[in-house]
């Protein structure tokens, strides 16, 4: 079975580390792709096998030029099997990997207030425009958070609405992270009201998902 980290481009040299369940890092090309894969034993997920895959693909960030994660997924049954999966999205996989090149991952996430009860509702419409009103304003804050960060994004995933939680991941060049760092701090400061969590950098997971399944 092949157990499947991710696609590289540019890569100068495995990285002295174990695959999953102690397995050989091996280089694979598949068209115009060079992926690299351990042959792996059993197909089990384990939190060790998890934290294993995700140690591979760190390394491999620091040996690369771009690096497109693949998600941990089953392994593989064979080359047959990968070369199909592989071949059928060669084309979005080329693109996704031009994408990630030269950029890391940074994720943040936003609490905003929790909504204020106020005065009792004299009637349920008013009730609906008073909630309303305040998701109004919650989403409003959000988006001054959000905006001059994707600004300095090449991509943007996540960010689901609705709720008093909003996450969103960003697609950040190397050389724009720190900025972006400091443009975190800087709205924490304007927006005391809100909670401010920023993660990374870590490598694209968000901007390549599915990369080889």
């Amino acid at each position: 079975m092949i157990h499947v980290y991710g696609i590289v481009d540019e890569l100068d040299s495995l990285p002295p580390v174990e695959g999953v369940d102690g397995a050989a890092l091996e280089r694979r090309r598949v068209d115009a792709l060079e992926l690299v894969v351990s042959e792996v034993p059993r197909d089990e997920v384990t939190q060790e096998a998890v934290l294993r895959h995700a140690q591979v693909v760190e390394a491999l960030m620091s040996r690369s030029r771009a690096v497109l994660p693949a998600q941990f997924s089953r392994p593989f049954a064979g080359d047959e099997e990968l070369v199909s999966a592989v071949t059928a999205k060669a084309s979005d996989l080329e693109l996704r990997l031009q994408r990630v090149r030269g950029c890391v991952e940074l994720g943040l996430r936003v609490v905003a207030p929790a909504p204020d009860s106020g005065p009792e509702a004299e009637s349920g419409a008013e009730y609906l425009r008073a909630r309303l009103d305040e998701e109004r304003r919650r989403s409003q804050l959000v988006a001054e958070v959000d905006e001059p960060l994707a600004r300095l994004a090449q991509e943007t995933a996540g960010g689901a609405a609705g709720s008093n939680v909003f996450e969103r991941a960003y697609l950040v060049r190397d050389e724009d992270a720190s900025t972006f760092l400091d443009t975190v701090r800087e709205l924490q400061a304007a927006h005391p009201e809100l909670s401010l969590a920023c993660t990374g950098p870590w490598p694209p997971y968000s901007f390549g998902a599915e990369a080889a399944k």
